[in-house]
């Protein structure tokens, strides 16, 4: 006996068919492609497509930056860690890697669309049972409007996991604000969220370095930052001008400037403390009185 098929049946099938096509079509999917990668640093271009039309995003991309204004940005990204013990200030990007990253950073700005965002994930290797088998990652994402540029903090230096023999990166997220950290601001930003700032990149805070310098190994060096510090800013009366030097000083005093300054390039004082030693120096020569 031959069976009919229902027209009701065929025309509810193609209803749902095109219903499913359309509804496909509605969908919100993540483009990403890869703008620069090495053994340690990759840099992806990250957009939103909906029915196959890119969602506009109106960065003020491409910018253009200095890579070393780009490192002295990064130099000054500090984060808050609380144990149960302690509770630390520490960088947010590997000291190491800071040129580094802010070089492939800056160029990424000049070449990314304003309907893009960066995301940045930086990853070393560390020894166990004296073999490289363990890697750590850094990873942060960034796009710019108007005259601020906003970093959003993912991992940082978090141990990688592995699925059978491939390495799991999470990716970076503008809502993810889970993460066990919270920003310490300084001059020249403000915080977005628990996990990112707003920086204002244009500010003159960041022509020069003022977290680290270079060794003359070549070595980036950086210098310690206490959670107590106070800002670094012209507000600040302990970060006023440094005054010129009298030329009458006793030679104890030169002695004792000498090895402030030592102190100071070696990264071992803050800024603030510094400029407040060098003014008692100054005020307990005679010269000064």
């Amino acid at each position: 006996m031959t069976m009919l098929r229902s027209p009701f049946s065929t025309n509810a099938f193609a209803m749902l068919a095109a219903m499913t096509i359309l509804a496909s079509g509605c969908v919100t999917r993540t483009v990403r492609n890869t703008f620069f990668e090495d053994s340690s640093t990759r840099i992806v271009f990250v957009q939103q497509k909906r029915g196959g039309q890119v969602l506009e995003r109106e960065y003020a991309h491409p910018l253009q930056i200095a890579p070393v204004r780009m490192a002295h940005i990064l130099s000054r990204l500090d984060v808050r860690v609380e144990t149960k013990k302690s509770i630390q200030r520490i960088p947010a990007i590997p000291t190491e890697a800071l040129y580094e990253i802010a070089d492939h950073l800056a160029n990424a700005f000049g070449k990314v669309d304003p309907n893009q965002y960066i995301v940045v994930y930086y990853t070393r290797r560390d020894k166990h049972f004296g073999i490289f088998d363990r890697r750590y990652l850094t990873s942060f994402l960034t796009f710019a409007n108007d005259d601020s540029m906003f970093i959003q903090l993912s991992k940082l230096d978090w141990e990688i996991q592995k699925t059978g023999r491939r390495e799991v990166l999470p990716e970076p997220s503008i809502d993810d604000e889970t993460n066990a950290f919270r920003v310490v601001t300084s001059t020249g930003m403000m915080a977005a969220n628990p996990n990112a700032v707003l920086v204002d990149w244009r500010h003159s805070v960041f022509k020069k370095p003022s977290r680290t310098h270079i060794a003359p190994g070549g070595k980036v060096v950086r210098r310690t930052i206490l959670m107590e510090s106070p800002e670094e800013d012209e507000t600040n009366p302990s970060q006023a001008p440094v005054e010129p030097i009298p030329s009458t000083l006793s030679a104890a005093t030169l002695r004792a400037l000498a090895d402030l300054e030592d102190e100071r390039a070696n990264g071992e004082v803050t800024e603030a403390d510094y400029n407040i030693r060098r003014r008692r120096i100054l005020e307990a020569d005679p010269a000064s009185k």
